[in-house]
């Protein structure tokens, strides 16, 4: 009951995590969608009477910002991926178009504006290789952290040399520095969202392994588990018994009583097996639908013996299997020790397994004689 009760709060948890994943997931999309269409708002605000000069530049800075809006969701899909590309080379283009129209020369001529402008574009264009590869969230990270490197530099450098007074820019800058501001907001909450998707996979594939690796009757450890340790043990050149454990009278339960009886017996002798004394004289595992296996790691003749009869004792008072009604059972036992009789796990389940079927068959022989 208690790792039943263990494993629904993991799951709880998992499925709270995911649902906050998702409505994460949606803030990103619909901030992302508010940048955008801030961004294309502000960029119809300006008249055509405006200084082409100043619309060159505004031209600039607004591809830049929508470049800086859509590079962190470059990954999400193709689509983001194109858009980003394409953002890049819209970009390009405005910066290309500063150095070469007659238009900005007046905004080229001003001391320290060509260097400026030259500096930032041989920057920007040290970047194409990285946006036109992105593979990973590392890359994303680190090509969107240049490109706002650049683009509030470019941002501050134009806010300090090309002031227009008239009411109509100044909002339209206040507006762009709401933009940023928002860009900003919207990093942090790609990077939680990021950091949560990693933790939520986390949790999902250790609940998937653990789910993988349980018996979902009993909830201990099942066949693939006591592999992956045996084997382990195998590589750690640990020494060890591997004990097959198939149980006498278990059939004729099922056959009587029902199923919901042998279940019941099933998960009595797993608790048996796992209570707090046995746990630190061996492992067990449910490998089939009678069958247990133990992984003993004593190395004394005595250590093992007493190993061998706590587990025996298992099975030495009756099992309750329906209210008021006990059963016996006994179990057939099969050993095979690493490294003195095989040294790979192949080999320990065949003779362990022989050994095992060995002792039932003797069993059963001195039965039908007594009978």
């Amino acid at each position: 009951m208690t790792n039943n009760h263990k494993f629904d709060l993991s799951t709880q948890l998992f499925n709270r995590y995911k649902a906050l994943l998702i409505v994460l997931s949606v803030l990103l999309i619909v901030a992302n969608f508010y940048i955008l269409s801030e961004t294309r708002k502000l960029t119809n605000a300006f008249s055509e009477q405006q200084n082409q000069a100043t619309w060159s530049l505004f031209q600039l800075t607004k591809e830049f910002s929508s470049l800086v809006a859509i590079a962190p969701l470059a990954l999400v899909d193709e689509k983001y991926k194109q858009s980003t590309e394409l953002a890049y080379e819209l970009t390009w283009s405005r910066f290309d178009l500063l150095f070469n129209t007659k238009e900005a020369d007046s905004f080229m001529q001003i001391e320290g504006a060509r260097e400026f402008f030259g500096h930032l574009f041989a920057r920007f264009n040290q970047l194409e290789p990285l946006v036109f590869d992105l593979n990973d969230n590392h890359q994303v990270t680190n090509v969107t952290n240049q490109l706002n490197i650049i683009y509030k530099e470019m941002l501050g450098y134009v806010n300090l040399n090309f002031r227009i007074k008239n009411p109509l820019y100044q909002k339209q800058m206040q507006q762009a520095q709401l933009l940023e501001h928002t860009q900003i907001a919207l990093m942090i909450l790609l990077f939680f969202c990021a950091a949560l998707v990693g933790y939520v996979l986390h949790i999902e594939s250790k609940t998937n392994k653990q789910l993988a690796t349980t018996d979902s009757l009993t909830r201990i450890p099942n066949r693939l588990a006591m592999t992956q340790d045996v084997q382990q043990h195998i590589e750690q050149c640990t020494p060890f018994t591997l004990c097959l454990l198939d149980l006498n009278g278990f059939k004729q339960i099922n056959d009587r009583l029902g199923h919901p009886a042998g279940d019941k017996a099933l998960l009595t002798l797993a608790q048996r097996f796992t209570d707090s004394n046995n746990s630190t004289l061996f492992s067990c595992y449910r490998i089939g639908g009678d069958e247990f296996a133990l992984v003993l790691l004593q190395q004394s003749s005595d250590q093992m013996e007493h190993a061998l009869n706590c587990a025996l004792d298992c099975f030495a008072e009756e099992v309750e299997v329906v209210d008021g009604t006990y059963c016996a059972l006994s179990a057939s036992v099969g050993l095979a020790s690493f490294p003195s009789q095989a040294n790979c796990y192949s080999d320990l389940i065949k003779i362990a397994d022989r050994n095992m079927y060995q002792m039932k068959f003797a069993t059963r022989t001195a039965h039908t004689r007594q009978t």
